[in-house]
């Protein structure tokens, strides 16, 4: 079938579907074992290392149940400890952030790893994350900032100030203070990032805090996306954030969908796709699932998510190259995801001419012609490697 059809399959690398820790995800869907022909021709330190690099060891130690050399199950057993460990630290520091900031009148929405861990893994420390997640209204972010710097958060992004941050990131990053074993708090004031425009981002962060849901084992003050707010949010995420790589964060939407199935509103998923200018964003990911690990979304609601053919072709033809090739060419596979041509074309401008606001924000250059400096060998980077990555293709 052509790739021009809305049904057609993204094509993948050969061995995709033959992936070990692949394989692994699918028998946790399926909740089955793993055979031994999935790994008959393991390459047991290559395997262990991805799945360490992806945050999936633990799933693939569960998977495995004994069918791996010992010094391998040993390996995987320890991340899978360490997981649960954090997993009981990181819940404690959770509830004590999110009591804290309810104190102060601040609600929360717990979004990705701790929320996902406990509504969706049989084991928690199945679904392993390194920071915690929350969204508050934007009208609260100042007061936020100010009650976690009270418990000793300060910020933390490496490469990224504060203002640009405040400006454009739609979140702040905050760590603990250096010696502590606590996790760092992803504050964020805006939900489905669009690197097209604001718009559409404030209007998802408005809706979604209408249709929130308790989310009582955090904390009083601690809600949960809805689900259909939730599997845009997913989806989105894994598409913009990560490149539509990780089995992790595919797992993540495979798990919403297996669990909804019956009850997932997909009317509702369409029109705020659209609404919030993700349609596309929604689209791939949702492709790449169901070709990975075998969770379809209903055919209908894909002819109406799709973005046209030259944009599939397109991202066919990178995903081909796989997951560090798309991570690559982020920012091409992020115009692609963009729904208006406006939006592009703005995207462009603004990649190409920023202004001087954004370029001091984002390299704390105290010389305005040193962040243009910086900028533009970014750039040139970005298209270094795209011109690297055409001349291998046209060499194999």
């Amino acid at each position: 079938m052509s790739s021009a059809s809305p049904a057609a399959p993204l094509r993948h690398p050969p061995d995709a579907t033959r992936d070990p820790v692949v394989a692994a995800a699918r028998a946790f869907l399926a909740r089955a074992p793993l055979t031994f022909s999935d790994l008959a021709a393991a390459d047991w330190e290559a395997m262990v290392a991805r799945a360490e690099q992806e945050r999936v060891a633990p799933l693939l130690y569960a998977a495995l149940r004994g069918q791996a050399p010992p010094q391998v199950l040993a390996r995987l057993r320890a991340s899978w400890i360490a997981a649960q460990r954090q997993s009981l630290l990181a819940g404690d520091q959770l509830r004590d952030v999110v009591r804290t900031l309810g104190d102060a009148g601040i609600p929360t929405i717990v979004l990705k790893g701790p929320s996902l861990a406990v509504a969706y893994y049989d084991d928690p420390a199945l679904r392993p994350f390194t920071d915690l997640d929350l969204l508050v209204r934007r009208d609260h972010r100042a007061r936020a900032l100010a009650v976690l710097a009270a418990l000793g958060y300060a910020h933390g992004s490496p490469g990224r100030s504060l203002a640009y941050e405040l400006d454009h990131a739609g979140a702040v990053y905050l760590v603990a203070a250096p010696g502590s074993s606590r996790l760092p708090v992803d504050l964020h004031w805006e939900c489905i990032a669009h690197p097209g425009g604001s718009h559409a981002t404030e209007l998802a962060a408005e809706e979604i805090w209408l249709r929130a849901v308790p989310a009582s084992e955090w904390g009083e003050s601690a809600h949960a996306l809805a689900p259909e707010d939730l599997l845009v949010y997913l989806a989105a995420h894994l598409a913009i954030h990560h490149t539509l790589a990780g089995v992790l964060w595919q797992l993540d939407i495979a798990l919403l969908l297996q669990r909804h199935a019956a009850t997932l509103d997909w009317e509702a998923v369409l029109e705020r796709a659209r609404r919030w200018h993700a349609a596309a964003a929604v689209y791939f990911p949702l492709r790449v699932v169901s070709e990975q690990l075998g969770a379809v979304a209903p055919a209908a609601s894909m002819r109406r998510l799709w973005p046209g053919a030259l944009r599939v072709a397109v991202v066919d033809r990178l995903r081909h190259g796989g997951g560090e090739r798309l991570r690559r060419l982020e920012y091409v596979v992020g115009l692609l995801l963009l729904d208006r041509r406006a939006d592009i074309a703005r995207a462009l401008v603004a990649g190409l001419v920023p202004t001087p606001r954004w370029l001091r924000s984002r390299y704390e250059a105290r010389f305005l012609l040193a962040a243009y400096a910086m900028h533009y060998a970014r750039l040139a980077g970005i298209a270094a490697r795209a011109v690297h990555l055409r001349r291998r293709d046209v060499v194999h």
